[in-house]
């Protein structure tokens, strides 16, 4: 049986997309990724922007 411990971070990847291409592609902290979101959104009205959290791999050396 083959188990992935991965743990949501305090992380997000913010992605502004251009039909199925992603032109802008960013991960900073949460908080500093809603300001980055917010940001996009204004100047991109018209694009779609995805906010995702970041997995760690829990079992990943650290420095990895």
């Amino acid at each position: 049986m083959t188990e992935t411990l991965e743990t949501p971070a305090a992380h997000r990847r913010v992605r502004v997309w251009f039909g199925a291409h992603p032109i802008a592609d960013h991960t900073a902290t949460a908080e500093q990724a809603v300001q980055y979101e917010e940001a996009m959104r204004r100047r991109f009205a018209s694009l779609r922007v995805t906010s995702e959290p970041v997995l760690v791999d829990s079992t990943a050396e650290p420095g990895r």
